[in-house]
């Protein structure tokens, strides 16, 4: 039984009625757009700009990303989007002869320093993951290849790390087996280091570009994918002007005029705007009067690399094992040459034919 008001408690009952209905319309009026207190709002932490400090392991070698897209393998090519890339395999006997034939060298020339820079292919940096195997693996090849080199005059050069930290950049071509000018750069920049030489910035210099160019791995795998994306292929201009001659012999007569930079060439021939493609012996002259001189042993994964030494010594001197005849030891005594820069990409020492002609200039006897 609910109990009604006394006469003396009415009036009291019905004005806290009305209070408390007008505290409750105020708050609905003016609660509802008051801001929540900041202090009771956690504040999201700010993201780490991850692009500027690559992940390293606990060895300090740059971590890349996992790659499980699609490919497709066509005979020693895998073709993935619009890239091809050679399927790399590191060869115990192969390199480890080829450190061997360098380390025999050296002792040669003592009074010289020798240099060894082995350069990683794309599919180290953009392979999937199934072909990351040790046996695949750039860091291998390194390891059985400059193991022998024990003399000591020689200095080797691992630029992987150099090179992974920029993948997201145009550091290898797509349609072909060689690296970009860029991707020659950054590894210039780690010879740079291991040579106490200084490395002028990439954005210090002249460019230019060559379109269209359509690669090695096109012609061997015909993918339409490959020739529908062309490659661009861009030069840089040394900051030293150099005068440049090719010779056919250690004779040095009857120079050509070269220039170590080309960029007047024709799209389906695009890579010979580096130091005009391969010759047998180049020679160039700068305007470094510092004394110094270079010799580097190459294929043609050394052509973009090339242009970039010019700014560091007077003398640059680049020979090809497959195009000429000579006994290397005694040319760089009889030049005064101060070092020599062996640089291959990594499938050389596997490649019958540059082996040989190497082997012939290291004065090394055939082997089987």
């Amino acid at each position: 039984m609910v109990r009604p008001f006394a006469k003396d408690q009415t009036v009291p009952a019905i004005l806290a009625v009305v209070l408390v209905s007008l505290l409750l319309a105020v708050i609905l009026i003016f609660g509802a757009s008051r801001p929540a207190t900041p202090a009771k709002v956690a504040e999201a932490p700010k993201a780490k700009n991850t692009a500027a400090e690559p992940v390293t392991d606990k060895n300090g070698e740059v971590v890349l990303p996992h790659n499980t897209k699609d490919y497709q393998v066509d005979s020693t090519i895998i073709v993935q989007g619009t890239r091809a890339m050679e399927i790399f395999t590191a060869f115990h006997g192969a390199l480890n002869r080829y450190g061997t034939d360098i380390n025999n060298f050296a002792a040669q020339v003592p009074g010289k320093t020798v240099y060894v820079l082995l350069a990683p292919t794309s599919i180290e940096f953009y392979g999937p993951d199934d072909y990351k195997t040790k046996s695949q693996s750039f860091e291998t090849a390194i390891e059985y290849a400059y193991e022998p080199m024990t003399a000591s005059n020689i200095k080797t050069v691992n630029c992987r790390n150099a090179i992974a930290k920029h993948v997201d950049e145009y550091i290898y071509l797509r349609t072909d087996h060689h690296w970009s000018g860029r991707g020659a750069y950054y590894a210039y920049t780690e010879f740079c280091k291991v040579a106490g030489l200084t490395a002028p910035k990439l954005s210090s210099y002249e460019s230019g570009s060559v379109e269209g160019f359509v690669g090695s791995l096109y012609a061997q795998t015909q993918e339409d994918i490959l020739k529908q994306n062309p490659d661009t292929v861009t030069y840089y201009f040394p900051h030293t002007k150099s005068t440049g001659e090719a010779f056919e012999t250690t004779a040095l007569t009857n120079p050509r005029s070269v220039k170590v930079v080309q960029p007047k060439v024709p799209a389906e021939y695009a890579y010979l705007c580096f130091i005009e493609g391969d010759n047998p012996i180049l020679r160039f002259t700068t305007e470094n009067h510092n004394g110094k001189s270079i010799l580097m042993v190459k294929e043609s994964y050394g052509n973009a690399f090339a242009p970039f030494l010019t700014d560091n010594y007077e003398t640059v001197w680049v020979v090809d094992p497959r195009k000429v005849d000579m006994d290397l030891a005694s040319f760089v005594k009889e030049q005064g040459i101060d070092d020599v820069l062996f640089l291959n990409y990594a499938f050389a020492p596997s490649n019958p034919t540059y082996r040989d002609a190497l082997e012939k200039m290291l004065g090394v006897s055939a082997q089987n």
